[in-house]
């Protein structure tokens, strides 16, 4: 069931340059000092540069799959749909492209034209070498930020039972993208807002009914012209009203925000967690 379980998306940032960095070495010193699976440094072939060369190999698949893939496809790499088993099967593939680049250029140094034999080969022991440790990190990595998440939500309802949000009545004015247009609205009503393209989408709660209205503005353009702590931004996508929010829970993702409707669910981003964190218990 760990499997389905939701775990966060690769995403572009400098934990990942490090990691790509730090395994591409691990992988040369490892060859370098082990000599695995037949290799022997005194043989030219098998010469310190060339063995550096694998750890290059590696550093270099890991940043284009940790960084460069999520970042030119941010709809492929969501949080909304990113589970433990889809970051088993991205490691798995991660590996089987440094196995197949690697097989390559253990081809190139020992003068040998491609065949299926030595590729099989290399692959199966990079998977040895890689399945094993890369799992462990997705499992350990999947229960850490979990633990983590929901002792953070833990606090914040902790708080939040022993002191009850004050509402506000702040009454909004948004300039829009539209030539002229304003609207304008009051915090009370007001549940949350999500980015829909160029349009942001405006959620109001009222007289037991949920309504929304959409206007054409980012939400970053929302977002600026807000002037209370209260309505607050928790996700690229996301801006929410703390003062709605009911209940707080976590998971390997970040955390999940229930509104007072009962029905709608505000995710966390883990960039925003801590954010939403001090801004609850900073009005509580």
């Amino acid at each position: 069931m760990i499997l389905n379980n939701e775990y966060p998306a690769p995403t572009p940032n400098r934990r990942n340059l490090i990691v790509s960095l730090l395994f591409g070495l691990f992988i040369a010193f490892f060859l370098i000092f082990f000599e695995p699976f037949e290799i022997n440094i005194s043989s030219g072939k098998n010469s310190i540069e060339s063995l550096l060369f694998y750890g290059l190999i590696s550093t270099s698949v890991l940043i284009v799959f940790l960084n460069i893939l999520p970042f030119f496809l941010p709809q492929v790499f969501n949080d909304e749909c990113w589970k433990v088993k889809h970051q088993m099967i991205y490691c798995s593939v991660i590996l089987l492209v440094i196995s197949t680049l690697n097989g390559l250029y253990t081809n190139f140094i020992n003068s040998l034209s491609f065949n299926w034999s030595n590729y099989w080969w290399i692959i199966n022991r990079t998977f040895v070498l890689g399945t094993i440790p890369f799992s462990f990190f997705v499992l350990i990595d999947y229960k850490r930020r979990d633990v983590a998440n929901k002792g953070v939500a833990l606090s914040i309802e902790e708080r939040k039972n022993k002191n009850e949000l004050l509402l506000k009545n702040n009454v909004y004015s948004i300039i829009t993208d539209l030539k002229e247009e304003i609207f304008s609205f009051e915090d009370r009503c007001f549940m949350y807002a999500s980015a829909v393209g160029n349009y942001t989408d405006l959620y109001f709660f009222n007289e037991g009914k949920l309504s929304k209205s959409t206007y054409r503005i980012s939400l970053t353009a929302f977002e600026n012209q807000l002037k209370t702590s209260n309505l607050l931004r928790c996700h690229r996508s996301f801006v929410v009203n703390l003062d709605k929010v009911i209940d707080v829970s976590g998971n390997a993702q970040g955390l999940k925000l229930t509104l007072t409707d009962g029905l709608s669910i505000v995710p966390v981003s883990r960039r925003y967690i801590q954010d939403v964190k001090s801004s609850i218990l900073k009005s509580t």
